[in-house]
């Protein structure tokens, strides 16, 4: 077995990120950013670089936005678009975006409604994950008990004075007040995997966008989300551009090989695909990713080189959701050998990690319990991916 060495480097994190570019191999260029251009290239320092060749666009301090969301629009490509003011009007979606205006998109292109706070673990949530075929009806989750109510039904409008809607086999719509409307998840399904755009956009305000890159102008970045739909957002709104690639494999689309969890103090708890062990977006600093692995302390995942894969990278640091707390050890392991180990503590920025895999039959995961025993060790793995040279 050759087994190289892990790599460390601090990693842009958070609205005082360094502005500049992450190649696929793992590499941060520093610099501004000149140009992104609907022909694939991002100019930077004078050079042009392929967006095949990268991992994720670094745009630098972002322009902070009071968040006056108070809920979300989820669209069938995967964006998740914070929002104010929801509205459906003649099959129309309405919202004001912090920082970016008012929005107006057709509702065959939105998955999904929330109005308020995210209810982790709700039913709300697994089905807007989990229900992959398209549904006759539209579900809407209600309030009012001690969970979620589920009521099916097409859903005509929601204004001020609540959602209206259409039940199977009724004549008349039935009306809800907007007080008691927790959200809705949509008959259309999300796109699969291989048909989303090539680019995720973290965006200031909590806003993620799943968009094709059109082109830089006047200071504004043009997006195509989904099809017939295209969005101008300010260069300074974006605080992250993550690229999908071919030569990548992100780890939370790979099955397991094996999985443990042994913790100490916390309850025992499963490590999730792409949100933080609390159910949340996976999010480091002020930073938020679309991609990777939440793990609580005394987890273990391991995962076949089937690829075979040469290079392990991710940027790993604990979920801004401890406020600040938490401490444990990051460890990647080839069979009993150990290739890397890294301690991190809340509050610290995200730390770009890169580990040679050559020979590896096997990687495995690990997250151990620094002090204060596995109390508030959400261990984030994010970007988590393997990459073929």
């Amino acid at each position: 077995m050759s087994l190289g060495v892990a790599l460390v480097v601090t990693a842009p994190s958070g609205s005082a990120a360094e502005p500049g570019l992450i190649t696929l191999e793992g590499e941060f260029i520093p610099g501004e950013i000149e140009e992104v251009g609907g022909d694939g290239t991002v100019r930077l320092g004078g050079k042009d670089w392929q967006i095949e060749g990268l991992r994720a666009i670094i745009p630098g301090d972002a322009q902070e936005v009071e968040d006056t969301s108070d809920g979300r629009v989820v669209l069938i490509c995967g964006s998740e678009i914070a929002s104010a003011g929801i509205e459906i009007i003649e099959e129309q979606v309405m919202f004001a975006v912090p920082g970016l205006g008012d929005w107006e998109i057709p509702i065959d292109a939105v998955r999904a409604l929330r109005f308020g706070e995210l209810l982790r673990g709700s039913r709300f949530q697994k089905g807007l994950l989990e229900w992959e075929a398209s549904r006759d009806y539209d579900t809407i989750f209600l309030t009012g008990g001690a969970e979620l109510q589920e009521v099916d039904g097409l859903i005509e409008q929601v204004d001020d004075s609540g959602l209206s809607f259409e039940m199977e086999g009724a004549a008349n719509l039935k009306t809800v007040p907007r007080t008691r409307v927790y959200g809705a998840v949509l008959a259309s399904p999300l796109l699969q995997d291989d048909e989303w755009p090539l680019c995720t956009l973290s965006l200031v305000g909590g806003t993620r966008l799943k968009a094709d890159l059109l082109g830089f102008e006047d200071g504004n970045l043009r997006l195509a989300l989904v099809e017939g739909i295209e969005v101008a957002v300010p260069w300074a709104s974006v605080q992250r551009i993550g690229i999908r690639s071919p030569r990548l494999a992100y780890a939370s689309d790979l099955q397991a090989a094996a999985s443990r969890s042994q913790p100490i103090v916390a309850p025992p708890r499963q490590w999730l695909r792409d949100r933080t062990i609390s159910g949340a977006p996976i999010k480091i600093g002020d930073t938020t990713y679309d991609k990777g692995l939440g793990f609580a302390a005394g987890t273990e995942v391991t995962f076949d080189n089937d690829g075979p894969y040469d290079l392990f990278l991710a940027e790993i640091g604990i979920d801004a959701d401890t406020r600040g707390r938490g401490d444990c050890e990051f460890v990647v392991l080839a069979g009993d050998e150990e290739l890397f180990r890294k301690r991190m503590r809340g509050g610290e920025p995200a730390q770009l990690i890169k580990v040679e895999l050559e020979g590896a039959p096997q990687v495995t995961l690990r997250v151990e319990a620094g002090h204060d025993l596995d109390i508030a060790d959400h261990a984030d793995w994010a970007d988590a991916c393997f990459l073929q040279r």
